[in-house]
């Protein structure tokens, strides 16, 4: 069956190469034009095998496939995402095609696997407790290892994620209101809706954003509304000046920033490397703003690219990036986990360096997209240590099950004049509580 056959090709080359799963997918479907009428169901039956691939790795793990193929344990893993959750081919042609693929005494091994399908009950083995690292990791798909990052968090916050996790991503859009209105957008399409932040919408259309005819134009732009409140709450007014270094290749704070102060105040946007942000630039141009600064520059070399201290500094770094989970099915296949320590290392680079360029009563808000409490309160509480001349102001970990729908810390620091009134650094994060969601009222009583 060719959807089979081309769905396992592409997912050796995920698997085997580490290629991303867009990447693989349009290495098939982008110059063979007879093929893309099949890419929806290719797409879908790869995608379900991703977000259950430790599920799959696990029950064709047992001795009774020790002999096969990886090749052969995906294919009837691919059978199986079938039967078990994607159901879009007829389960007859597919019993077929894993016959004809891998012979009769090897299919008549899947059949046992494939008659537990609509019984999950029976998909993990009833000795692993409900509770346990091994049973999580099994149901929804996450190594136990983030797990253990997660737990610091309490274990009803990290069910929480992983419950959230297992469902489809909420798309969210930033009107540009500079150009259309945010009626205008709604009149458009009743596949949009308000949020509880101020010019963002929810999307939940069938027809993917990139192919609206309003996005297109770039009258819409992703940006998650936790960016947008933590933005909104700190905003600056003339004659500040604000500096962002941005390590991530998420645009959305740049463009918040160049949408939200246009030529109103001066603003330097750094990044490592230009050559990776064309549409910032052509933004720039095309809007004639001339009082902003974008740069490149290491989080530690700024100097030369700044000419006074800044009134408000945004440092949001590259991070271990669980927020990407829902988006990506293959992200935790394709994590490194030994990449973190330099991860960790970088981010507190970027940080100190944005730090030496506040202003005397100026604030620094440090923004990453993840859920670690090392990245997170624990590098500010580090910095905090180091920098007395920094009072904490707010700081905050978004979950992907609360309101504004992300992953996602923060912390809102401001440098003193005066250290005789310094304050130590907030109690702890993991005493936030599990239960309740903090985003909102850390925020409330900003500058």
């Amino acid at each position: 069956m060719q959807e089979l056959e081309l769905s396992l090709g592409i997912l050796n080359e995920i698997v085997d190469s580490d290629v991303p799963f867009p990447d693989a997918l349009k290495k098939v479907f982008q110059t063979n034009l007879e093929l893309r009428p099949l890419r929806n169901v290719v797409a879908g039956l790869i995608g379900c095998e991703l977000r259950h691939h430790i599920l799959f790795e696990y029950i064709f793990g047992n001795e009774d496939f020790a002999t096969w193929e990886a090749s052969e344990k995906r294919f009837a893993s691919l059978v199986v995402a079938n039967a078990y959750y994607f159901k879009r081919i007829p389960s007859l042609e597919a019993r077929k095609a894993l016959e004809e693929h891998l012979g009769v005494e090897k299919a008549a091994l899947v059949d046992p696997i494939l008659a537990k399908a609509g019984k999950p009950e029976e998909y993990i083995p009833g000795s692993f407790p409900k509770a346990s690292n091994r049973y999580l990791s099994l149901r929804y798909n996450t190594p136990e290892w983030v797990l253990k990052i997660w737990e610091h968090f309490g274990f009803g916050t990290t069910y929480k994620i992983l419950k959230t996790n297992s469902r489809p991503e909420i798309s969210y859009v930033r009107v540009r209101t500079s150009r259309i209105s945010v009626e205008e957008v709604l009149a458009s399409s009743k596949d949009f809706a308000k949020t509880s932040v101020d010019g963002i919408l929810s999307y939940r259309g069938s027809l993917p954003l990139r192919k609206l005819p309003i996005f297109k134009e770039g009258k819409l732009f992703n940006e998650k509304p936790a960016t947008k409140a933590v933005l909104d709450k700190f905003k600056i007014e003339e004659p500040d000046e604000c500096l962002a270094f941005i390590g991530t290749k998420d645009t959305s704070i740049l463009k918040e920033l160049l949408e939200t102060y246009g030529s109103s105040i001066g603003l330097n946007l750094g990044v490592d490397d230009l050559s990776k942000y064309p549409e910032i630039t052509r933004i720039i141009r095309e809007n004639k703003l001339r009082n902003v600064n974008f740069f490149s520059a290491s989080p530690l070399q700024m100097k030369a690219a700044i000419s006074r201290p800044q009134d408000l500094v945004i440092c949001s770094p590259n991070s271990s990036n669980f927020d990407l989970v829902r988006q990506e099915p293959d992200f935790l296949l394709h994590f490194k986990k030994e990449s973190m320590d330099e991860t960790f290392k970088k981010e507190k680079e970027m940080l100190e360096g944005c730090s030496a360029h506040v202003n005397e009563g100026g604030t620094l808000i440090y923004m990453i997209y993840t859920i670690s409490r090392k990245e997170g309160h624990s590098t500010i509480e580090s910095f905090l240590f180091s920098h007395p001349e920094f009072k904490m102001v707010r700081e905050a970990q978004s979950f992907p099950f609360e309101e504004h729908d992300t992953a996602m810390y923060f912390a809102v620091l401001q440098k003193q004049s005066d250290l005789a009134s310094l304050e130590p650094p907030l109690t702890e994060l993991s005493k936030l509580g599990a239960t309740e969601s903090l985003f909102s009222s850390q925020l409330e009583g900003g500058r």
